[in-house]
């Protein structure tokens, strides 16, 4: 099974490579700004949150200004949003390939969610930015980053595999992707500390595996004391998904070129 894993990152890397730039290029071709959309979306976001929440509701942050400590959380749940958004569709994007080509049809979700990982580094740049003209000092632990972001990327890429093969047998997964993810990101202390979280559902909040992940970077880069048991679980929970997900991705893999 490892080898079957590692296959679209050794015999079919530079498919991999293509197919993530093309979905780069794709996404902002004859637009009038390009590229700038990266980093104009979430900063617009940005700000209106900012203005809510941090003018009219007044969430307590530790002494971290509300539009950095929005946007420590806004970041990984935009690359966790977007990824799963798009990979749901690749598939029924890429049915050509799929009913042409023969190779391993993960890389095509793959390829989704990598060409959102660059759309999440340079918004990383925005995010430094932001922190040195507000002078918030990012904490040592900054480099805990790393490791969540892996934990992250298991979740996500599990969830994209699970997502795009089954909307490719039942098209409205696509729309019950939004209304998911949607209702995921309220439960989810993005806008909110997780401090306003009533003592007897915290337990229950936790399980979500999204909560330790933005809880972990919030802690890495401010500084703040780390929750390990509920990064652990998101560990575990995260391996499961993208286990679980790639054994289903697999054994409908055989039908696909049927359905398309």
């Amino acid at each position: 099974m490892l080898k079957d894993f590692l296959l679209p990152f050794t015999s079919y890397k530079y498919l991999l490579y293509q197919l993530t730039l093309r979905e780069i290029k794709a996404r902002y071709k004859q637009s009038f700004v390009g590229y700038a959309w990266v980093l104009l979306n979430p900063f617009a976001q940005l700000l209106v949150y900012s203005f809510v929440f941090s003018i009219v509701f007044h969430f307590p942050t530790n002494n971290v200004p509300y539009i950095v400590f929005l946007y420590a959380a806004l970041l990984p749940w935009t690359l966790f949003q977007s990824s799963i958004t798009s990979a749901t569709q690749s598939l029924v994007d890429n049915s050509t390939l799929l009913k042409k080509v023969s190779f391993p049809r993960e890389v095509i979700p793959y390829a989704s969610v990598l060409s959102k990982i660059v759309d999440f580094g340079f918004s990383a740049f925005l995010f430094t930015g932001l922190a040195i003209v507000l002078r918030v000092p990012i904490a040592p632990t900054v480099f805990y980053i790393i490791p969540i972001f892996f934990i992250q990327l298991f979740l996500t890429t599990g969830i994209a595999l699970v997502f795009s093969a089954f909307n490719l047998f039942y098209r409205d997964i696509q729309y019950l992707t939004n209304l998911l993810l949607m209702l995921w990101m309220y439960m989810t202390p993005i806008v909110y500390p997780l401090s306003l979280v009533p003592n007897k559902y915290v337990w229950l909040y936790k399980l979500n595996p999204t909560v330790g992940i933005i809880e972990g970077y919030r802690s890495a880069l401010f500084g703040y004391p780390f929750e390990w048991t509920i990064i652990g679980w998101s560990a575990i929970l995260s391996a499961v998904v993208f286990l679980m997900g790639y054994y289903l991705f697999k054994r409908s893999e055989k039908y696909f070129a049927d359905i398309v």
